[in-house]
């Protein structure tokens, strides 16, 4: 059996085996096989015959059973499948279709949608009639793991805020399942959030026909429900948060632009006088939502957003903001001296004299630089305004690159106007570099510099009685006070409100700060001892496992120095008796926990809870995050075994999974196998 190691049978696509760099391709019923006990598990050997050979007599099946597993034998030199009555895979086997299995369980989204392909290709069994009825259920269960992977991905692309991610995801899955009206309700909502109103209404229509010529049916009230609320929302702009779905669009993205009537005055004017426009605030104060809605106002508009990341990377922002154009306009025909010096920087759009040498002199240089202006008006030709997010995040040479478009006079183009350009950015977080850039244009009289402040008392109440929230007139003296009038502050507010029901119960006690709260938040941890931040921060990472006996133990503290350090985080009202006064607190403090210390902690917080006899998989988790894999896997097993004896098999492979890899991670491959073969025996796993 050690002849299987470096064996992995891929039976997504094209049924092959893989033997080091060899591929063997195998026939249909060989597939067929292998197939089977990849899935299924151990199963007798003439019954899986009976199966393949359906027409045949028992004899004959029996004797080809036995001539295929020979014949598989030889060709891979390797013993692939073992027993005499019962057949089953040799555990040393990797197969892609039991791979994309444990990502999904296990959370690994992104790895299960790598391995594409259907299962067994394009082979089919219309002579077995059984075999087939199982392949195609077997498909199906394929196509649903890879869906849910598609589905739990672009929903974490959206809660970090890769709305672009989470819109193609959600296509991808519309193409897996066209008929699923959630997934159709998931893009209009996406593409709404995304501020793009048009795209979300199109989807509906797509939607609505599809339904229509193929079912000959009609939409379901809530996804008619939601175009119609997306309908009455605003037509551009991008909200600075993603939350979960149930929450209202109002919320998502308020309909109404309130308490900017002054800044968009300045815009038109600058507008007119063909300058850029540069509008800056801290952070959540609305400078997306203005910069989108005011170049929506103006026709047709492109938007860039600079990433973390960019700044030390030459040229990262202008290539993204290229290649997205040259997306939206494939079949530009560029002149040859602008196409040489665009691969430069974008190889694969170098002709057949391949990419121009470096640069040798200023020359050289300037000619670099007038291509690409070149080129960016000419991938503009048509639009109205260019919209840049979050410039403080951009690469220096493309800011460079920026003041020298910025500052050239054009004639108008075939089109009869070149875009304007709208920028944001946070205050006090420009480079040295970008801000002289900036200033330059200023100077010159070709730039406006826009701060937007956070909205007073009255455009706080004109933004909440936008939202058509039943009782939330009567919060507009607190909301305005506990978020200072930041409109982020504010909508991240009412969020929290709305999933808890503090709407209907009026202002709460406490409400998780944003923000300048954290900030609060930060100045009152530091004015803590340090004793009490340390009880601060072990709660913290112990959870609901926290106790005064517990926290004596680990910090190796007595009971009477505790209750002091206890008593001062309940006069700064950080605890409310062993607990966190609200959630938000508890995510400062832990975040805030150094990572040397953390590790300390989880280990420390393992040992006492294993004595304590606490649940296994709190054991388990707390050995993970400590840095010991090996000691958390007994605790897994206990946790599995119990989940399995209480009939939850969903979750006990899932624990087994976890166990596995964590094995495989440390060098025990042999034992992780063994784990793995568990799953099969688990129904439904």
């Amino acid at each position: 059996m050690s002849g299987t190691a470096g064996v992995r049978l891929e039976l997504l696509g094209e049924a092959r085996l893989r033997c080091g760099e060899a591929l063997i391709p195998l026939e249909r019923r060989t597939a067929g096989v292998l197939a089977w006990l990849a899935l299924e598990g151990p199963h007798p050997k003439y019954r899986l015959a009976g199966l393949l050979w359906a027409d045949s007599s028992e004899t004959t099946a029996r004797n080809n059973m036995r001539q295929l597993l020979r014949r598989l034998r030889l060709a891979c030199a390797a013993e692939l499948v073992q027993g005499t009555d019962v057949l089953s895979l040799c555990e040393r086997v990797v197969t892609d279709a039991a791979e994309l299995q444990a990502h999904v369980l296990s959370g690994r989204y992104a790895q299960a949608l790598a391995l594409d392909g259907v299962l067994l290709g394009a082979l089919e069994y219309d002579d077995c009639a059984e075999f087939q009825s199982w392949l195609e259920g077997a498909r199906e269960r394929v196509d649903k793991l890879r869906r849910r992977a598609v589905h739990s991905e672009s929903e974490a692309c959206e809660r970090r805020g890769d709305l672009s991610g989470a819109l193609t995801l959600a296509e991808r899955l519309l193409g897996m399942d066209p008929y699923s009206e959630e997934a159709w309700r998931r893009l209009m909502r996406l593409h709404y959030v995304s501020g793009d109103r048009m795209a979300a209404l199109n989807a509906f229509e797509r939607c609505r026909r599809l339904l229509r010529e193929e079912l000959a049916t009609t939409p379901l009230p809530e996804t008619v429900a939601l175009a119609r609320e997306i309908e009455r929302g605003p037509a551009a702009g991008k909200p600075a948060t993603v939350v979960k779905a149930k929450l209202p669009l109002s919320v998502l993205r308020p309909p109404v632009l309130v308490g900017r009537e002054r800044e968009w005055a300045r815009m038109e004017a600058a507008w007119e006088a063909g300058q850029t426009i540069f509008l800056f605030g801290e952070p959540g104060v609305g400078k997306t939502r203005l910069a989108h809605d005011f170049a929506a106002s103006r026709g047709a508009h492109i938007s860039l957003e600079a990433r973390p990341g960019e700044s030390n990377v030459p040229y990262s922002s202008h290539v993204r903001l290229v290649r997205q154009l040259l997306a939206k306009r494939p079949d530009t025909k560029l002149e040859p001296w602008v196409r040489r010096e665009l691969a430069r920087l974008l190889p694969d759009q170098a002709g057949p004299e391949g990419v121009p040498p470096p640069m040798a002199d200023e020359a050289d240089r300037s000619r670099f630089l007038e291509a690409h202006c070149e080129l960016i008006y000419q991938l503009c030709a048509g639009v109205d305004a260019l919209v840049a997010d979050d410039l403080q995040y951009m690469d220096s040479a493309t800011a460079e690159f920026a003041v020298l478009m910025l500052s050239r006079r054009h004639a108008p183009g075939p089109g009869g106007r070149f875009p304007r350009f709208i920028d944001t950015f946070r205050k006090d977080e420009l480079s040295p570099q970008a801000a002289a850039c900036i200033q330059q244009l200023v100077v010159a009289g070709l730039a406006v510099v826009i701060e937007l402040a956070p909205l007073g008392l009255d455009a706080v109440g004109a933004l909440l009685n936008s939202l058509d929230l039943p009782g939330v007139d009567r919060l507009v003296g607190d909301v305005s006070r506990h978020t200072g009038g930041n409109p982020l502050f504010i909508t991240e507010t009412l969020k929290h409100l709305l999933e808890t029901g503090g709407l209907e119960r009026g202002w709460p006690e406490h409400v998780p700060p944003s923000g300048r709260g954290q900030q609060l938040i930060q100045q009152r941890l530091e004015r803590l001892s340090p004793s009490a931040l340390q009880v601060a921060r072990l709660a913290s990472l112990a959870r609901t496992s926290f106790g005064l006996e517990l926290a004596g133990e680990v910090l190796e503290m007595n009971t009477l120095s505790l209750a002091t350090h206890l008593a001062e985080l309940e006069a700064a009202q950080i605890f409310r008796g062993e607990r966190f006064t609200h959630d938000l607190l508890f995510e400062v403090v832990r975040q805030g926990v150094p990572r040397s210390l953390e590790a300390l902690f989880h280990r420390r917080l393992a040992a006492a809870l294993e004595l304590r006899k606490a649940a296994p998989a709190v054991v388990a988790q707390h050995w993970l995050d400590g840095g010991e894999p090996r000691r958390a896997v007994p605790f897994l097993l206990a946790a599995a075994h119990a989940e399995a004896g209480a009939l939850r098999h969903l979750e006990a492979a899932l624990l087994y999974h976890r166990a596995a890899a964590l094995l495989d991670e440390t060098g025990n491959a042999d034992e992780a196998a063994r784990i793995r073969s568990r799953v099969r025996g688990i129904p439904s796993a």
